[in-house]
């Protein structure tokens, strides 16, 4: 058996190595590949343990520098005796979840590869970047560098030992894709240094420049991809739905509880803890339409609620409707429509037992509220009430402990009219402060906090509705978006005297 050393970057805010990481460890080891652990920052005692628990050897080290960082003190450290004996060196980092596939099967594969002097897991296209292509503005066809297998005609080069000593530690993402990321595979390969990826994505190419975020399951279940990318559950869904139809994440995460035993649920629940909850729910489309016909529903405690009211309370185990009632007219047709939902929900006893039906059968959700009208001036509504709170949601957020990120350009899908579900056991702790200037949007932010995420509720004519609204959405975007530029393009042209 060939000996495999695996340079494993990892980094968590929290210093807790999460199950993903863990599963990843000891599927590596049982593939017979020895690993040294590489953390910025220190681990907690109990991820101390756990990782050491797996055969790894550890390195704890001051954050800076990123994953180049990392790599870079891992390899000096080493030095070309600490690899003597090494037949394939691999640099992965923990933005990889998986394996859902042996990964025998993936190594058997690249073995019969002899004339490679490096090759990776994934590969990613060339492209127009301003933002990663320096200043040239181009990205270069790569190997991405989430998994780098070396080999010892490479790794015993000097060019490579340079690369490395020579190499500047990265203050920024931007700065580690620019320098490391998108440099490594064109420097080698100019170097006469012949590279390939076990993932064969040729017939993607032209149509996504990174197949593995396009279209994960289709690489899982299609050709072999034993590892997917986390960061496919948190993108922003602006950059997903200006690549593809934004489905993507939640395609994955439906094939991996379908087709596999991989814990997805477990990763995130850890995803929980350190990202935008609005990002997560929209990229896993947390939203589920009430059912046209009555069905077994469990039982629904409805709470009304008003402002200088005692704070409601809500036990586990249960599903609570927490209701305030309107008391004054709607202000225009976007309050009308929050409105409207939510007294549909509330006040209808077959609708508010469907939604509680949806609550409880979805395991990740802790909150459930109605969606948003999906129409200009609501969104609008939503995005002012959304600014106007932020300041206060932070500082309350702070002040209760709540530590994952709030993405300010992402409002979180909490009570349009006043009106949420609430699972019990996503508040062990009791409810927020709801009598504060953050409200209710610190419902969806607790419940985040003991590890579930949010649904959004349609009606049946809303869910039908969905897709020609979104084509419409996107279209008054790209509409929008080209006005803007054409605006620009006068504007260049006056200031030039044209």
């Amino acid at each position: 058996m060939k000996k495999r050393l695996v340079i494993y970057f990892y980094y968590a805010p929290d210093g807790q190595a999460d199950s993903a990481c863990l599963f990843a460890l000891q599927a590596l080891r049982q593939a017979g590949a020895e690993v040294l652990f590489v953390m910025n920052g220190a681990l907690d005692a109990a991820s101390r343990q756990a990782v050491r628990a797996q055969g790894a050897q550890l390195l704890e080290r001051e954050n800076v520098g990123l994953d180049v960082g990392a790599y870079r003190q891992a390899l000096l450290g080493l030095g070309r005796d600490g690899l003597a004996g090494v037949d394939e060196l691999i640099l992965m980092n923990y933005t990889l979840a998986g394996p859902v596939s042996p990964l025998e099967q993936m190594f058997a594969k690249m073995d019969a590869r002899p004339e490679l002097d490096f090759w990776g897991l994934t590969r990613h296209y060339a492209m127009k970047s301003r933002r990663f292509g320096g200043a040239r503005g181009m990205v270069p066809e790569h190997i991405q560098s989430h998994f780098l297998a070396l080999r010892p005609r490479l790794f015993r080069s000097e060019a490579f030992w340079q690369y490395w000593q020579s190499m500047p530690l990265p203050r920024s993402y931007e700065q580690s894709v620019a320098g490391h990321e998108t440099r490594f595979t064109a420097h080698f390969a100019g170097l006469e240094f012949a590279w390939d990826t076990a993932v064969d994505t040729g017939d993607l190419a032209g149509i996504f420049v990174n197949p593995i975020m396009a279209c994960p399951a289709e690489l899982l279940a299609r050709q072999g991809c034993p590892f997917f990318k986390r960061r496919s559950f948190f993108t922003p869904y602006a950059d997903e739905l200006r690549r593809t139809d934004g489905a993507a994440a939640a395609e994955l995460y439906d094939w991996l509880k379908r087709s596999t035993d991989y814990p997805v649920d477990e990763l995130i629940r850890s995803l929980l803890r350190t990202q935008p909850l609005a990002f997560l729910a929209q990229n896993l489309h947390w939203s589920a339409a009430l059912p046209a016909a009555e069905e077994p529903a469990p039982p629904v405690r409805l709470i009304r609620w008003r402002r200088g009211a005692p704070q409601p309370e809500v036990a586990a185990g249960e599903i609570v409707c927490l209701y305030c009632p309107p008391d004054t007219p709607p202000r225009d047709a976007a309050d009308w429509y929050a409105r409207r939902a939510a007294v549909r929900l509330a006040e209808d006893p077959a609708a508010r037992a469907a939604a509680a039906r949806l609550l409880a059968e979805h395991p990740l959700a802790g909150t459930a509220s109605p969606s948003v009208a999906a129409f200009g001036a609501a969104a609008a509504r939503r995005m002012a009430e959304w600014r106007a709170a932020l300041p206060a949601l932070r500082g309350e957020a702070a002040r209760l402990g709540l530590k994952a990120p709030v993405a300010a350009e992402t409002p979180l899908p909490v009570p349009a009219g006043g009106c949420v579900f609430l699972k019990g056991d996503a508040f062990a702790g009791g409810l927020p402060p709801l009598d504060t200037p953050a409200g209710w949007w610190l419902l969806p932010l607790s419940a985040q906090a003991n590890g579930f995420g949010c649904l959004s509720i349609l009606s049946p004519a809303e869910a039908s509705a969905a897709p020609e609204r979104l084509a419409c959405a996107l279209y008054d975007a790209q509409d929008a978006g080209e006005s803007g530029k054409n605006l620009v393009r006068a504007l260049r042209r006056r200031l030039r005297g044209g």
